[in-house]
């Protein structure tokens, strides 16, 4: 069977969800994980007969219906990528974005000598696939790392992806808004990308998120839309370090309210934009 086929056979199925060249670069992510060769092979050998394509017509075939329900193409994948490393993902996760690779990028460019970090301890919130403590780990290499979620089967997602990448996390299955911290240590680093989507947003929101994501990973009450970040804010104020640090994504719609809440209690608070000049970030300490 000719790649080309099945390629057009793509584009012409997924053509009122994606765009041409997304559904190019979906199509060609999904061939090199059948046949374990790199797109750049398989570009230029579109008019060349495969037998491997043939044999996995309907594992293809079933992957399009898949993505027609508009199911990400990340979880039909079953991975993606995250500051350069792959990562396992199914519908018990967040699909991990850009905005959360440069919130983990502020935080190693912040502690550019990994030496001088030897021994320090940090806490992601949430966790979620993991991405962020075991990326967290692998530029850090010195720090201790503990990850927490309330949801046991995205920490089996976490647990995988930090046996993978062969990173030491220490995993806590925990719900954060009322467990009892008083057994954990001290942290030098709390670190968090937590729900904050206003439960007013869902209908903004794109179909493939809202099907598929889980919920509890984004939606936030409207009338406490800020309940995670006054939690971090608790929590804090008994398990960070005197010298510690916060860093957490925002949502960009209540930057200032989430600002005004965390200058309520440190002395340094600072917002930070993203590539696309949005607040999304913050970061918190006393000085």
């Amino acid at each position: 069977m000719k790649l080309l086929e099945l390629k057009n056979l793509f584009q012409k199925e997924l053509n009122s969800i994606y765009s041409e060249s997304e559904i190019d670069m979906i199509f060609f992510w999904l061939a090199e994980k059948i046949v374990d060769k790199p797109a750049s092979i398989l570009k230029l050998a579109l008019n060349e007969e495969w037998t491997e394509f043939e044999q996995n017509k309907n594992r293809f075939i079933f992957q399009l219906m898949e993505l027609k329900t508009h199911k990400p193409f990340q979880y039909v994948l079953g991975e993606t990528e995250f500051y350069g490393l792959k990562f396992f993902v199914n519908e018990n996760v967040l699909i991990p974005r850009p905005e959360t690779e440069e919130l983990v990028e502020w935080i190693i460019n912040d502690y550019r000598h990994p030496e001088l970090f030897e021994g320090q301890k940090i806490i992601d919130i949430g966790t979620g696939s993991g991405c962020i403590p075991i990326t967290l780990k692998k530029n850090l290499p010195g720090a201790e790392i503990s990850a927490l979620d309330f949801s046991e089967r995205a920490l089996e997602v976490a647990k995988n992806n930090a046996g993978f990448h062969q990173t030491k996390i220490e995993f806590i299955h925990s719900d954060f808004l009322k467990m009892d911290s008083s057994a954990l240590p001290k942290f030098d680093i709390i670190v968090s990308n937590p729900p904050y989507i206003a439960d007013s947003e869902r209908n903004s929101m794109a179909k493939n998120v809202l099907e598929f994501e889980p919920a509890s990973a984004l939606f936030v009450p409207d009338e406490n839309d800020l309940i995670f970040y006054e939690k971090i804010i608790e929590f804090a104020q008994g398990k960070l370090n005197p010298n510690g640090k916060i860093y957490v994504e925002i949502n960009q719609n209540l930057a200032q309210k989430t600002e005004e809440l965390f200058q309520n209690h440190f002395n340094f608070v600072e917002l930070k934009k993203d590539i696309s000049g949005n607040y999304r970030m913050l970061k918190a300490f006393n000085q």
